[in-house]
């Protein structure tokens, strides 16, 4: 499968995104309600993609996005 530079570049812009959502999940910086809302909206985002593409990422996410709550889960501390 050929991508363009454009789903290349999507790709990259949300790896780095829900790579910083989990290093603040991993520290306590954000609440899991935080996380919550955030890794909704990548969700709803992907929702738009071609059901090809959706089949074969969404696995992939689905277990980020489980380990990024989890870690949220793990450090928060309410104040």
């Amino acid at each position: 499968m050929t991508v363009s530079a454009e789903y290349t570049l999507a790709m990259a812009a949300l790896n780095a995104s829900l790579q910083s959502i989990r290093m603040m999940a991993s520290t306590g910086l954000v609440s899991p309600y935080d996380v919550d809302v955030s890794l909704e909206g990548v969700a709803r985002t992907l929702e738009h993609l071609p059901e090809e593409l959706t089949v074969k990422i969404m696995p992939i996410f689905d277990k980020q996005f489980a380990a990024i709550k989890r870690a949220a889960e793990l450090n928060w501390e309410e104040e």
